[in-house]
């Protein structure tokens, strides 16, 4: 019976060790390899643009996306090692509510909620190849 509570935890703690390669790997190429910054839109202002550029846009979307992984790996650290996992599959949740309420407030012509779905299926796609539902 002991071996059957062990088990769970560290398949847990394997499960949240991939995330957190995963995530630093995906930090580094966004913020430090593509140049992704959220103070892109500050600059754009300060610099007297009339538009945002797609370039900004992007470095922006890059910034924020590397921004939202570094809390999450920040807030679960916070947590006891036993727990880093449950804090991960709450905050999956919580994004995808985030996204969905986003998403809830464009203009539904413009495909919202598919876009949204197809980034949250493109995110899900590079998760650790060992831990497949297929």
């Amino acid at each position: 019976m002991c071996g059957d509570l062990e088990e769970p935890d560290l398949e847990s703690e394997r499960l949240y060790g991939a995330f957190l390669k995963a995530a630093e790997t995906a930090i580094h190429e966004a913020i430090d390899h593509r140049g992704g910054s959220r103070r892109r839109l500050e600059r754009q202002q300060e610099d007297g643009g009339e538009g945002l550029s797609d370039s900004s846009l992007h470095s922006y979307m890059d910034g924020l996306f590397g921004e939202v992984l570094s809390a999450c790996i920040k807030d679960a650290r916070r947590a006891s090692s036993a727990e880093r996992y449950r804090v991960l599959a709450s905050q999956s949740i919580v994004l995808a509510r985030a996204a969905g309420f986003l998403a809830g407030h464009l203009d539904p012509h413009g495909e919202p909620l598919a876009n949204s779905l197809e980034a949250l299926m493109a995110g899900y796609s590079r998760r650790d190849p060992a831990h497949s539902h297929d």
